[in-house]
């Protein structure tokens, strides 16, 4: 892999957080392309210089965001990005758009 593995003693935050935002922003910057096979979890362990535990648990925080996918005897690979900030920025549009249709349609049968 390309990028660091960097975990810091004085980061408050537990490993397992500091390595999948360190495995989040190697994906964020293209380091991690989407499909790509990630290390397994004993290679990671190894990478980062903590328990296999720790290691694991990176990944299945990331697994359960959607961000990495684990396939049995396969690997972990990243996941394809996912629309969802898209759509939800339509729907709110589009639920914006009617309510200001309904707030003019009462306006105008109110007079205003």
């Amino acid at each position: 892999m390309v990028f660091v593995a960097k975990i810091s003693d004085d980061d408050p935050r537990p490993s397992y957080v500091q390595i999948a935002d360190d495995l989040r922003s190697a994906i964020a910057s293209g380091a991690l392309k989407p499909g790509q096979r990630v290390e397994s979890g004993r290679e990671l362990a190894s990478r980062y210089g903590v328990a296999l535990m720790t290691a694991q648990k990176a990944v299945q925080l990331l697994g359960s965001e959607g961000v990495l996918i684990t396939s049995q005897g396969r690997g972990i690979f990243v996941a394809e990005p996912q629309p969802q900030s898209t759509t939800r920025v339509g729907t709110v549009e589009q639920r914006l758009a009617d309510l200001e249709r309904r707030v003019q349609a009462l306006e105008s049968d109110r007079g205003e």
